[in-house]
């Protein structure tokens, strides 16, 4: 049932991703896997140390791969300044 919740945060890290950077041309499918993907990792990582706070975990690991892929994006990252990318 955890795993269930995890995927949950995933997705909605991911669609709040999708929001933010709708402008840039983002899709919502790459969003909401790439959030779930982290959510996943995040959690696996935690488990595998015998940490507590899985849950915060799961964000940090949902908005760490999303930034990790948008910034090896090739067209128009969002965290970048557009003026300096040629």
């Amino acid at each position: 049932m955890n795993i269930l919740a995890y995927i949950i945060i995933g997705l909605f890290i991911g669609w709040l991703f999708r929001i933010i950077s709708k402008d840039r041309e983002v899709a919502m499918l790459p969003s909401l896997a790439f959030g779930v993907l982290g959510a996943l990792a995040g959690t696996l990582i935690v488990h595998f140390l015998g940490l507590a706070g899985a849950a915060f975990y799961a964000v940090v690991g949902a908005v760490g791969v999303l930034f990790t892929v948008n910034v090896f994006r090739q067209k128009d990252p969002i965290f970048v300044e557009t003026d300096k990318i040629s």
